[in-house]
């Protein structure tokens, strides 16, 4: 699906970016990048979705832009549009009739649980229920690729651990590809398949592994000995980058 060749993208200003990657991508895979700020992990998330232009190399992403979704740290969300005009957006962008879209988004505001707030706006909204909706517009549209750079950094834990879950279980059933950027150890490998880890700036990959974690997981795999074990591995790099 997303296939890199040398891949780099440097900023003069501050020395951060992406050094040289090679790497592949597979459908139906959830691929957490774990690293330090500046290093290439969002930069590359912004080459896949066609965001910026390569410093060098080249990146093959076999996906029609029309089916690639990105959500950001922030939800971005419409100020003066309801939940349910910010959740049908995209699929109004594409000429999709207003009728049509509101009947495509009730699933997905229904699974999300923002559906009784369909009528609010987003000042009227809690952070966890404005993250709601931002995944809600970015799943409205069946995407193949989904691209998530710190989509919960803002949220508190107990609701950061219960979307997690929610999106897990929507990963299972739909199998799009997910490429996510999280500074959270813990959280990027109790929901990924297989984890990048980069150090430095521009950021050079030093661990690229599958998890063999399954397709469920539950919470308490996060206490199981060998799932502590990873966190410990990858926490050790992270350490030694800034060493």
């Amino acid at each position: 699906m997303i296939r890199a060749i040398q891949l780099a993208k440097r900023y003069a200003s501050t020395g951060g970016g992406l050094a040289p990657l090679d790497f592949e991508m597979e459908r139906g895979q959830w691929l957490t990048l774990l690293g330090p700020s500046g290093c290439g992990k969002s930069t590359l998330l912004k080459l896949v979705a066609g965001l910026e232009e390569a410093g060098s190399g080249r990146i093959e992403v076999k996906v029609p832009r029309s089916k690639i979704s990105f959500v950001f740290q922030e939800p971005a969300l419409l100020a003066w549009s309801t939940v349910e005009e910010n959740v049908i957006l995209p699929l109004r962008l594409r000429g999709m009739k207003r009728e049509n879209a509101i009947r495509k988004a009730i699933p997905w505001m229904d699974k999300l649980g923002i559906l009784p707030f369909k009528t609010s706006y987003p000042s009227q909204l809690s952070g966890g229920l404005k993250m709601r909706v931002s995944l809600a517009r970015a799943l409205v549209t069946d995407p193949e690729l989904l691209l998530l750079d710190e989509p919960f950094a803002a949220l508190d834990e107990p609701i950061r651990i219960e979307l997690g879950l929610e999106l897990r279980e929507l990963f299972v059933t739909m199998k799009p590809a997910i490429l996510m950027v999280t500074h959270s150890i813990t959280e990027g490998l109790w929901l990924g398949d297989r984890v990048m880890v980069f150090q430095g700036r521009p950021g050079q990959v030093v661990l690229d592994e599958p998890l063999g974690l399954g397709e469920s997981r539950p919470l308490s795999l996060r206490g199981d000995s060998r799932f502590l074990s990873r966190v410990e591995q990858c926490f050790a790099l992270l350490k030694e980058g800034r060493a």
